[in-house]
């Protein structure tokens, strides 16, 4: 594409069933796409589990830079760093929760507040990754 080497990458279910990443090769500059938020808070619609287990994989690509789905383009791989530590608190949190016997309507309220104040529209989607995460970690 315009003499560029691009490679693309399709990952197992992650943000979504459907993730895709775009390596400009030449500038080393990462399309991440959706498997990438940098100041919004990640939303997920495919598998939190998958997302945290292919985070390494996605980290040790050699770019220097990316740009994620929502926020502004950041250096590679620190861009991961909030991202990685919010679906860690939500997935500690979730697995405490359902071990402690609580239901997804309690859960989905109060797991994964300390992350709050780190992320834009945290209130708007928050809860929605607390349900769909409880969903796939209460069958572990």
């Amino acid at each position: 594409m315009g003499g560029r080497k691009l490679e693309l990458k399709a990952w197992q279910p992650a943000h979504t069933d459907n993730d895709l990443t775009v390596l400009d090769l030449q500038t080393k500059t990462l399309c991440a796409g959706d498997l990438v938020f940098v100041d919004h808070v990640p939303t997920l619609d495919g598998s939190l589990v998958g997302w945290l287990k292919q985070t390494e994989e996605l980290a040790a690509i050699e770019a220097v830079r990316v740009i994620p789905g929502h926020g502004p383009v950041s250096g590679w791989p620190q861009a991961l760093d909030g991202q990685t530590g919010y679906l860690t608190v939500l997935a500690d949190d979730l697995r405490k929760a359902i071990a402690e016997g609580r239901p997804l309507s309690e859960a989905a309220d109060t797991v994964g507040q300390s992350e709050r104040a780190k992320w834009a529209l945290f209130d708007e989607y928050h809860g929605r990754n607390a349900t769909t995460a409880f969903a796939e970690l209460e069958w572990e």
